[in-house]
């Protein structure tokens, strides 16, 4: 039987001693890290060290060689098995926006809803006003993608996975492949659904958005988690050279 999802003292994401390897390359390296239902974090490290990957296995993207995940306390192996609807729970958004060229604002948002969940064409239009409202481009319903900026384009992506009405939104470098006027209109998106206590985990550099919205900061590198911190601790007080050189070379810029 599918296991409800409810206000249990369990984490909503609980990753344990994780490790995968692409070929002889290791990516993650016993990885240990707890989020709390509610609880934003951002992931940063530079390039290559596992930050993608491990949200990618966190949404059964990618499979891992050892370890264990757990969501809302169940195993990914339980939930694959057993309760595969757990997944839907999760949200993710990339660094290419995905959206099907051929198909209106409209109906790339109410497609999932539809045809994963069983809503009629009615509801699920009207949920996606919902979150287009949300994410400020209502007005863009009729339009197909290419008719969008980025910036637009990636806040659609979010308002896609939104309507899904997912418990944990994952965000893959939500801004990697934007100009950078754009970049700020779509963290001010992200920032507003932090305020709405949502569970986040976001892989950026932006770390002025990490600051106005993480609960947690977590530095990786090389395949492991380096160090784990509150965002006032960690940008003032690195406890290790490679995040105070991470850190230096980043807020340079």
């Amino acid at each position: 039987m599918a296991t409800k999802i409810t206000d249990s003292n369990k984490n909503a994401i609980e990753i344990t001693s994780l490790n995968k390897w692409f070929g002889s390359f290791q990516a993650l390296n016993n990885i240990n890290l707890s989020i709390k239902h509610g609880e934003r974090v951002v992931i940063c490290g530079p390039s290559g060290s596992g930050k993608s990957t491990l949200i990618r296995c966190v949404n059964a993207l990618e499979s891992y060689d050892s370890g264990n995940i757990e969501l809302f306390g169940v195993s990914l192996p339980e939930v694959h098995k057993n309760n595969k609807n757990l997944l839907s729970e999760i949200g993710m958004v990339f660094q290419q926006f995905n959206l099907f060229p051929h198909l209106t604002i409209l109906q790339n948002l109410t497609l999932g809803p539809v045809k994963a969940r069983g809503m009629s064409k009615q509801d699920a239009e009207n949920l996606a006003m919902k979150y287009l409202e949300r994410v400020r481009i209502p007005d863009q319903a009729g339009k197909k993608p290419n008719e969008l900026s980025g910036g637009q384009q990636q806040r659609v992506a979010i308002a896609r996975s939104l309507c899904m009405e997912p418990k944990i939104m994952l965000f893959d470098e939500p801004t990697s492949a934007l100009d950078p006027e754009m970049i700020a209109e779509v963290l001010d998106v992200i920032i507003d659904l932090a305020k709405d206590g949502m569970t986040m985990v976001c892989v950026t550099h932006e770390m002025g958005f990490a600051k106005e919205a993480a609960d947690k900061m977590v530095f990786m590198d090389e395949g492991e988690i380096v160090e784990t911190e509150a965002p006032k601790y960690f940008f003032k007080t690195p406890k290790t050279e490679r995040c105070k050189n991470f850190l230096s070379q980043i807020l340079r810029h």
